[in-house]
């Protein structure tokens, strides 16, 4: 028998410090959070005397990482549940995850009557034991569940770019656990409509899922535009499934056509940037995230051609920043084609260099769209993602 949902308190289960640990927190701040599971974050009293020791300019990039995980304030700390000694997941990879399972196993879920996961699909015994104690079981799905196809499909268009990756055999063998996984659950959270439609073309229950989308902190729109005309953002990884060789191919075609432009990718790279497939934009690397909010604001359009997503908060802090937003429908559920950007087709250099082009010489058309995304983009708040979450999970 399904317990009551006003009556529901959640165990989170959750390895790395995702959205800064939002879930968790709101759970907490309505009182519906019995126990959080998690691996190593940035709270204990060693890792903040390593940060208050060690020169900020010295700290391996792991380190960096690490002491980033902080955990929220209203994030009760007697309700985390985490093995410090013991994960050093920054370190040992997969193992922190499964530490992290094991714990929430062992306590038997922290005594809650409910569970909300947002592990990919390496779960499923957790799951499974959960669903024998009775808990009520709640997935947040954090990527288009045909992400394993289209990458595997890309890499061999494009073979030798990245390494190979997981062969048909795993990739068919980690959705036939996404099945299990969808079958198991009683609600299944996604970001966006691409996940949503995705994953019931993959086998999904349709009355299983609730669309619930992500949202950023309201200092976003503090932030004042000086775009300069003709610069081109992106942000984010740099690879094939986020499309940045389809990027450089747009970039080249501007060329081409005598448009002044300046194109600048600023996130790490998994690939060889140097390739011909890749020339064309300016690649900036890593960047603090003081320098990203300034590329923002001084950014006249922003591209994200991805190949498979779930859902793009750079979308939206580029749209807070008055800049229109090009993309394509496996993340572009937030932007509206023709009012505060465009929606372009996946794999289509020509489409996406014809829309540049577009809001590069009809002036107008941009400022009516930029503004058009500020004013879109208040709607995807932080609060506004507080209050869709809440109420999808029916918690008082």
């Amino acid at each position: 028998m399904t317990t009551p949902s006003r009556r529901r308190r959640y165990a989170v289960l959750q390895a790395g410090a995702r959205m800064h640990y939002a879930v968790p927190a709101l759970l907490a701040r309505a009182g519906a959070l019995a126990a959080f599971y998690t691996d190593l974050h940035s709270s204990h009293r060693p890792i903040q005397a390593l940060d208050a020791f060690w020169p900020r300019a010295l700290q391996p990039k792991a380190l960096k990482r690490l002491i980033g995980r902080r955990l929220p304030a209203e994030l009760p700390r007697r309700l985390v549940r985490d093995q410090p000694l013991a994960s050093l997941s920054w370190a040992r990879g997969d193992r922190g995850e499964t530490l992290v399972l094991e714990r929430a196993c062992n306590e038997r879920f922290g005594g809650a009557n409910a569970l909300y996961t947002n592990f990919i699909n390496n779960d499923i015994e957790a799951v499974r034991q959960a669903k024998d104690q009775g808990l009520y079981l709640v997935h947040e799905l954090i990527i288009g569940a045909d992400v394993g196809r289209i990458l595997l499909e890309e890499r061999r268009n494009y073979p030798g770019i990245e390494p190979a990756g997981e062969p048909e055999q795993v990739v068919e063998a980690g959705i036939e656990r996404d099945r299990r996984k969808w079958a198991l659950s009683d609600q299944v959270l996604v970001p966006s409509a691409y996940c949503r439609e995705s994953s019931i073309t993959l086998g999904c229950d349709p009355s299983k899922i609730s669309v619930v989308p992500y949202g950023i902190p309201e200092h976003w729109f503090d932030l004042q535009p000086e775009p300069e005309p003709g610069r081109i953002l992106f942000v984010g990884q740099v690879g094939l499934r986020k499309g940045n060789h389809y990027l450089a191919e747009a970039c080249r075609l501007f060329e081409q056509r005598g448009l002044p432009f300046e194109c600048r990718v600023a996130g790490p790279a998994q690939v060889d940037v140097t390739h011909p497939l890749f020339v064309g934009p300016t690649y900036l690397g890593q960047v603090p995230r003081s320098q990203v909010q300034e590329e923002f604001r001084r950014a006249d359009m922003f591209v994200l051609p991805t190949l498979a997503d779930s859902f793009g908060l750079v979308h939206l802090e580029a749209m807070a920043c008055g800049v229109p937003v090009i993309t394509t429908p496996h993340c572009g559920s937030v932007v509206r084609d023709g009012v505060d950007g465009f929606i372009v087709p996946i794999r289509d250099a020509g489409s996406l260099a014809d829309r540049l082009q577009q809001l590069l010489e009809d002036r107008a058309l941009r400022r009516q769209m930029g503004a058009a995304a500020r004013e879109r983009a208040r709607e995807f708040s932080w609060g506004s993602y507080s209050e869709r979450l809440l109420a999808a999970l029916d918690v008082p």
